[in-house]
């Protein structure tokens, strides 16, 4: 067989197989990548990456889980969402100007991110601007944040930046055993 001849065969086999094993599906208004049958959101991995480069911090404040503002904020979490909410435990607590971003774990409920403002000295908590749950097959961080900004856009965008969200906690969140 000629060099040419096999190149081209080669070629085209190689096309073939890439394409017998890589789609783009359509997913709650969004498209996934699917490789060999499992997908991959290409669109948040790039956003994450992007976001690593351009994010600026030096407004946000990490607040220590014992501080006082964290406590006053763990109060009225726990005094949100009766009864399940009382023994929550805070995980971080990310602080711009008169913002927060709690993260918060539970006994019975699945693990949640929520937005709280302050005001006239007392935090509330932003009702539609709470994220609970799965994200999965789309990857967490890029997932949540898209979707806090949408709920609470006036939310500066530094304090969603810098908020780490762990992707084990939201990627398949599996249900909590009743204590």
């Amino acid at each position: 067989m000629k060099r040419h001849v096999a190149a081209t065969l080669m070629g085209v086999l190689g096309f073939f197989i890439i394409d017998s094993h890589i789609d783009w599906v359509r997913h709650d208004n969004g498209m996934l990548l699917e490789v060999s049958g499992q997908p991959f959101d290409p669109h948040g991995w790039m956003a994450e990456q992007w976001l690593q480069l351009r994010k600026d911090c030096r407004l946000v404040q990490n607040e220590p889980t014992t501080s006082a503002t964290a406590q006053a904020v763990l109060q009225v979490i726990q005094q949100h969402s009766l009864p399940d909410s009382l023994e929550s435990q805070l995980l971080q607590l990310q602080l711009q100007a008169d913002w927060g971003l709690a993260e918060v774990e539970f006994k019975t409920l699945n693990p949640s991110i929520v937005v709280l403002r302050q005001v006239d000295g007392h935090w509330k908590i932003q009702e539609t601007a709470v994220w609970s749950g799965s994200t999965s097959p789309w990857l967490a961080a890029d997932f949540v944040r898209r979707y806090l900004h949408q709920q609470a856009p006036q939310l500066p965008q530094a304090l969603l930046d810098c908020m780490p969200i762990e992707a084990s906690r939201y990627a398949a969140v599996t249900p909590r055993p009743k204590a």
